[in-house]
C-alpha cells in the first residue's frame, strides 16, 4: 500500500503543468547565475557576495520556500479539495503512515525540483564546489521543514496555498528580516545556517543562528508539523465516518 501512496502523490504533484512551472523556477535560477557568470562580474571583488545573494536570498529565499508551499499544500490538499481523501481514508493504512509517505514524497519532489539547480548556480556563479554544496545541503534541510509545515496546513485550512504564500512573504520576507528576536523561528535562518556550515568560507557570516540551535528548532518545527498533520488527518476521517 506505501507503493500506491507513492504513486497517488507523485501523479498529484506532477501534473504537467505544474512540473513544467516549478522546472522553470529552477530553471530561472540557473539563468541567472549564467547572466551573472557571463557579465564578468563573478571575478569581481563584489563576485562572492553576489553569488552569495543568488544563492541565498533569491534561491534559498524565495524559490525554496515558492516551490515547497505549492508542493506541501497539494499533497494531500489537492486530494482533500477534490474530495478524493474519503477513498484513501477507507483503505486499512495507518494516518501516520499517510502522512509520512505524503511528506516524504513532497519532500523528495520539492528536493529535486530546488537543491540541483542550486548546485549548479552556485557551481556556475562562483566556480565554487563547496560552496554550491553548502547551498545545495541548505535547501534539503529547508525543504523538509517547509513542507513539514505546508502539509500540516493543508489539513488545517482550505486556504492553506495563500496562507502559505503570506507566510512566506510576510513572515519570512519581512518580519524575520526586520525583527532579529524572529529569526530563530525562520525556517529560512535554519536553512542558512546550514550553507554557513558547509559552504566554506564563501558562505561566511550569512546565517544568524548557530548550526546546532537552527537544526534543534528545525526537527522541532518539522516533528510538530507532523504532529498535527496526523491528528488533523484523524480528524478528517472521523468526519467522514459521521
Amino acid at each position: 500500500m506505501t507503493a500506491a501512496l507513492v504513486s497517488i502523490t507523485l501523479q498529484a504533484l506532477l501534473n504537467r503543468r505544474r512540473t513544467l512551472l516549478l522546472a522553470l523556477l529552477g530553471a530561472l535560477l540557473v539563468l541567472l547565475a549564467v547572466i551573472f557568470r557571463l557579465s564578468g562580474e563573478a571575478i569581481g571583488p563584489d563576485g562572492p557576495e553576489i553569488s552569495r545573494r543568488l544563492l541565498g536570498a533569491f534561491g534559498i529565499g524565495v524559490l525554496l520556500p515558492l516551490v515547497a508551499v505549492i508542493v506541501g499544500t497539494s499533497a494531500l490538499g489537492s486530494e482533500i479539495d477534490d474530495g478524493t481523501i474519503v477513498y484513501l481514508l477507507a483503505k486499512p493504512v495507518p494516518r501516520w503512515r499517510i502522512v509520512l509517505v505524503k511528506l516524504v514524497v513532497a519532500w523528495l519532489v520539492t528536493s529535486v525540483l530546488i537543491a540541483p539547480a542550486i548546485v549548479i548556480a552556485g557551481l556556475v556563479a562562483s566556480g565554487d564546489t563547496q560552496l554550491a554544496i553548502g547551498y545545495g545541503l541548505a535547501a534539503l534541510v529547508g525543504a523538509m521543514e517547509y513542507t513539514a509545515i505546508f502539509v500540516a496546513l493543508s489539513l488545517v485550512t482550505s486556504r492553506a496555498l495563500i496562507i502559505g504564500l503570506a507566510y512566506v512573504v510576510v513572515w519570512e520576507g519581512v518580519v524575520a528580516g526586520l525583527f532579529s528576536g524572529t529569526r530563530p523561528l525562520s525556517v529560512r535562518q535554519h536553512a542558512l545556517a546550514v550553507s554557513e556550515a558547509f559552504g566554506g568560507p564563501g558562505a561566511a557570516d550569512t546565517a544568524e543562528l548557530g548550526l546546532a540551535f537552527a537544526l534543534a528548532v528545525a526537527a522541532l518545527a518539522t516533528a510538530a508539523a507532523v504532529v498535527l498533520a496526523i491528528r488533523r488527518l484523524q480528524t478528517v476521517e472521523l468526519r467522514g465516518e459521521t
